[in-house]
């Protein structure tokens, strides 16, 4: 089985030759907190900033969402990111998060690109999260990810992201954090259509994941946004129920130890650029 497997990866780069590939969307890295199949060009980078903030829509009068400008005011949770394509199918990247102190290393494989003779296109991920903040254990997290997409033409694209983490999600043991999985799978899905050139609105889905403790009852983890594309620059502005942004928050569809409520409305942004020069 496992020599299919690797022949089969073997196989599929050599089939999507027979065509050319499609002329992908104007995604770039990410949809919105989840990974995009697709990489910058090769010898490209790209930095990106991303955006959480902690107040939720849902909480509070009118009058104190207008006091904190709908949360603008209140902390967020922030990630600073960049990633650098050392090969045409290969993007390496490095991000931080003040969520736990996280930095998350990671590599990024185009295994298949869509083509009028391949159906589908099939992306790699994996990497290490790696926790710094004081009083915690299990720092140390690995994922890997298959991010499945089918493109309809230059309208619309579908994403399927099944993913495992190890030592995923926190809960509180004592006075330290501890790890809420030992091991972590679930599929996000994402949703992307373009509205006009340049201008898109993606949809990600996060299922319940089914191995929660009893004691903690999850809804799905949501986001929607608008993602406006100006040349090297990708504009992000979405409504979201989950302020996780790292592998190993989303995959349990839960934060920091508390399980994710469909009513709970946070505000985010993402900004993405790419530069250099092509190889």
């Amino acid at each position: 089985m496992i020599r299919f497997a690797i022949a089969l990866l073997i196989a599929l780069p050599l089939l999507a030759q027979e065509a050319p590939a499609l002329r992908p969307l104007p995604i770039g890295d990410v949809l919105l907190s989840l990974p995009s199949n697709q990489i910058a060009p090769h010898g490209q980078w790209e930095v990106k900033f991303t955006h959480r903030f902690n107040q939720s829509l849902s909480d509070g009068s009118f009058s104190d969402q207008l006091h904190s400008l709908f949360g603008l005011d209140t902390n967020a949770d922030v990630v600073f990111g960049a990633a650098y394509a050392i090969r045409p199918n290969l993007q390496l990247s490095f991000a931080r998060s003040n969520v736990n102190d996280t930095v998350e290393a990671a590599a990024k494989y185009v295994v298949l690109r869509q083509t009028a003779g391949a159906p589908l296109s099939l992306t790699l991920r994996g990497g290490t999260d790696i926790r710094t903040e004081r009083n915690l254990e299990d720092r140390t997290s690995f994922f890997a990810q298959a991010i499945v997409t089918r493109q309809f033409g230059r309208k619309a694209e579908v994403f399927f992201m099944p993913t495992f983490a190890t030592n995923a999600g926190r809960a509180l043991s004592g006075d330290k954090s501890t790890a809420l999985f030992e091991h972590a799978f679930n599929m996000p899905v994402g949703f992307a259509w373009v509205l006009r050139p340049g201008l898109m609105a993606v949809v990600e889905l996060t299922p319940p994941n089914g191995d929660l403790p009893d004691e903690i009852d999850g809804d799905f983890g949501w986001a929607i946004g608008i993602k406006r594309n100006l040349g090297g620059h990708w504009f992000e502005i979405l409504l979201t129920n989950s302020q996780t942004t790292m592998v190993d928050q989303y995959v349990t569809t839960t934060f920091q130890g508390s399980a994710l409520e469909t009513g709970k409305v946070h505000l985010g942004f993402n900004i993405e650029r790419r530069f250099g020069r092509r190889k």
